[in-house]
């Protein structure tokens, strides 16, 4: 297997790419539906500065700021005004439309912050919308705030890369998903525990999401040797799983940081078997 280095561009060789850059410039340079899915972990906006600079429950209360040190989701990455963000939104989105494939599986995860902006957008486009998937966290951090519900669920909306009329033929393993989930037709609800310890031990991401979840969504919605694109991987849990299941890749993220930690998660990886479709 051809080693994975990271790039500054995107170079349409067809092999695997790992890209450091900013995820709207990459997309506009790739040909238009050349890319056969994609899978993604997007900006939730949950540090964006329209009223959110402070909380204000937090700054009187001493058992979390000061027994548990806590502190909110604040990174750049994640910084937007809402109405950059929708703007941001419907920008990249419009770039998956073109780069993918008629009829490629788009799959967007978010939460109760932005996952309904998603949705309308998707619709906005007239992308035939065929599932929303909720992951049920039961170890999900508590909420410190006590005036609302813990949130314990994160949502992911799957829709084709075509309009409700036309829509035709998308890729969907039933029976693969059926048999990894024992015998039984796969639900629309997966009780998966948050990214465990040993899935880290190269280091951290905020959001980084177990390879048992990314698994299920690459073998339900793509095909071996299918290009799979995640303009925002994060710690690149999306790489590693295609590397796993067979599949292709193209990870962008703006962090270098990030990047960095996704190429030595890749590299653990590339020796390993692959996991058993």
């Amino acid at each position: 297997m051809k080693s994975v280095a990271l790039k500054q561009k995107f170079s349409t060789t067809g092999e695997n790419s790992l890209i450091f850059g900013d995820a709207l410039k990459v997309l506009r340079s790739i040909h238009n539906h050349s890319i056969d899915h994609c899978i993604t972990d997007p900006p939730y906006n949950i540090s964006g500065y329209d009223h959110k600079k402070k909380i204000g429950w937090l700054q009187s209360n001493s058992i979390w700021t000061k027994e548990k040190n806590f502190s909110k989701i604040d990174a750049h990455w994640d910084k937007f005004s809402d109405n950059d963000y929708l703007t941001f939104t419907k920008e990249w989105i419009s770039e998956i439309s073109r780069v993918l494939k008629p009829n490629g599986n788009i799959i967007i995860f978010g939460s109760y912050h932005n996952i309904y902006q998603i949705g309308s957008i998707l619709q906005s486009f007239d992308r035939k919308l065929i599932n929303s998937i909720v992951w049920y966290k039961r170890n999900a951090f508590p909420n410190v705030t006590q005036r609302m519900l813990c949130e314990s669920t994160e949502h992911v909306i799957w829709a084709i890369n075509e309009t409700k009329k036309n829509a035709k033929n998308w890729t969907f393993n039933y029976k693969k998903l059926k048999e990894i989930n024992g015998g039984v037709q796969m639900r629309n609800m997966w009780d998966i525990p948050s990214t465990p310890i040993s899935e880290k031990k190269h280091g951290k991401h905020p959001s980084q999401k177990p390879i048992e979840l990314i698994n299920r969504l690459v073998i339900g919605a793509s095909s071996e040797n299918d290009m799979i694109i995640d303009p925002f991987m994060g710690s690149g849990t999306l790489p590693v799983v295609a590397l796993m299941t067979g599949r292709k890749f193209i990870g962008i993220d703006n962090n270098k940081q990030y990047c960095d930690l996704a190429l030595k998660r890749i590299r653990d990886y590339q020796n390993r078997p692959r996991l058993n479709l």
